[in-house]
């Protein structure tokens, strides 16, 4: 097999490029890294153009079959491990990294519940955010201007996947919020500034949960937009919950109340 060992090759040149954000717009693509999100992309509706593999990483290429579940378009790259480390984010690369073509995505108007996250700076709890709401069935996951990069490798890493199994849609002046809202969604914001407990709170049918800011929570648009303020109880008297956790505690409330 040949092997790509400088990274001034001209194709490694530019997949490179997409460590960064702004060509990650550009290109419409992002990168994964390790077997099992390969094969996780490999194996979804996303379009998956060329995979890296280390020449060091033969083995578990043959002992995970990626072979067998590759795309028809998909180019598969041998490369050094050096030439690996440069493709990559993590310092300690999982001998296999892909492109992904990112698609479109596209708003549902049905019962259920979209995530609206609001400003959101940690990619762990983003990616947490993505990764519940995936398992809860939600619609979707909307996230407003000011928040951290959805495609970063951090952010990815913590969707476990889920990035591949829910729509997750930037709304940058809140537009898709607003059309929700004209088609019968309810917009619920957790705020410390009401006594509303959030499990008094009529979650059935079109629901938008708010997770708002680790430092600050939703912003004044978003407040003004809102048809109901909740607040979580704490009885144990915490000044705050995570982001991850306040999100999943209202996530899992509209699925038992809509069971």
């Amino acid at each position: 097999m040949e092997i790509i060992r400088s990274s001034d090759n001209s194709i490694i040149k530019e997949i490179r490029k997409l460590k960064e954000k702004k060509h990650r717009i550009e290109k419409n693509q992002f990168i994964v890294e390790g077997f099992r999100f390969v094969m996780e992309a490999l194996q979804s509706s996303f379009e998956v153009p060329m995979i890296f593999v280390s020449e060091s990483a033969e083995g578990r290429w043959h002992s995970f079959n990626v072979e067998g579940i590759l795309q028809k378009d998909t180019k598969v790259y041998w490369v050094t491990e050096s030439v690996l480390k440069t493709i990559c984010s993590t310092d300690t690369p999982q001998g296999i990294a892909a492109v992904v073509n990112n698609k479109a995505k596209f708003i549902e108007d049905k019962q259920g519940v979209y995530v609206l996250v609001d400003r959101l700076q940690d990619p762990g709890n983003l990616g947490t955010i993505i990764r519940t709401a995936h398992a809860a069935g939600a619609l979707g996951v909307i996230f407003t201007k000011g928040t951290v990069d959805v495609y970063n490798e951090k952010t990815l890493r913590s969707t476990m996947g889920s990035i591949f199994n829910i729509p997750v849609i930037e709304d940058k002046e809140l537009t898709i919020v607003r059309e929700l809202k004209e088609k019968g969604f309810k917009l619920v914001v957790s705020s410390l500034d009401t006594e509303k407990n959030f499990y008094e709170a009529d979650l059935k049918g079109k629901v938008i949960i708010c997770v708002g800011s680790e430092a600050t929570g939703a912003s004044e648009d978003i407040y003004e937009l809102s048809d109901i303020k909740v607040k979580i109880p704490m009885p144990g008297g915490a000044e705050s919950l995570n982001a991850a956790i306040a999100g999943a505690i209202m996530i899992y409330e509209t699925v038992r109340q809509n069971q």
